[in-house]
């Protein structure tokens, strides 16, 4: 048997998936396709599984798109870029109106910090792979227990998942009763796994 290979296909623009710095790559195992953020490094091409194991990046593809094939058996693509904004525009307002605030976001994404911190009292940031250019209340490791016991909702960004135990960080929300909500489509089937709740109107499943 020939063993399986990960097929990636980047691209050049950035979606609501993404933190800072990242892009969209489709991946694909067998006949289950994914767009998940993937780090600037990257590159287009066929990687074997076991190679693709060994880079953050690409593990979390592989991870996205086995936890995929579990729940539905189906591929999973990002919205039209045109309905990227309305996308973080809905997504706020319902964490706005469900939770309100303080908020700690799990994955830097400008986009989707800055939008929140119009609409919500407090925002803080875990990311220990990015910075901001602007002020944002980052949280150290010293911190984070903190700040999970202070917020009203822990929300994980896809692209979280390339620097970040982003299981360890649910299970520290949960032990601190704090709910947990994912968003973007190529976290759709490990949101699932982890038993957090998912978000993503514009997703093409």
């Amino acid at each position: 048997m020939s063993p399986e290979v990960l097929k990636v296909s980047v691209s050049e623009r950035s979606g609501a998936d993404t933190c800072t710095g990242q892009k969209i790559a489709r991946c694909c195992l067998g006949n289950i396709c994914i767009d998940a953020p993937v780090d600037s490094n990257v590159k287009s091409g066929a990687y074997s599984v076991e190679d693709a194991l060994r880079d953050p990046s690409l593990r979390f593809c592989v991870e996205a798109i086995r936890a995929r094939a579990l729940t539905a058996a189906k591929s999973a693509f990002s919205c039209h870029p045109h309905e990227s904004n309305k996308c973080v525009s809905r997504f706020v307002e319902y964490i706005s109106l469900i939770y309100g605030g303080p908020v700690l976001l799990v994955g830097y994404s400008e986009r989707v910090a800055n939008a929140l911190d119009y609409i919500v009292p407090e925002i803080y940031v875990y990311d220990p792979a990015r910075v901001s250019p602007k002020p944002v209340d980052f949280v150290d490791d010293d911190g984070l227990k903190r700040i999970i016991d202070k917020v009203g909702v822990v929300i994980i960004a896809p692209g979280a998942a390339t620097s970040v135990d982003v299981k360890s960080i649910v299970e520290r929300a949960r032990q601190a009763g704090k709910p947990v909500i994912a968003y973007g489509v190529s976290f759709a089937g490990l949101a699932k796994q982890l038993g957090v709740l998912h978000f993503c109107p514009y997703g093409r499943f």
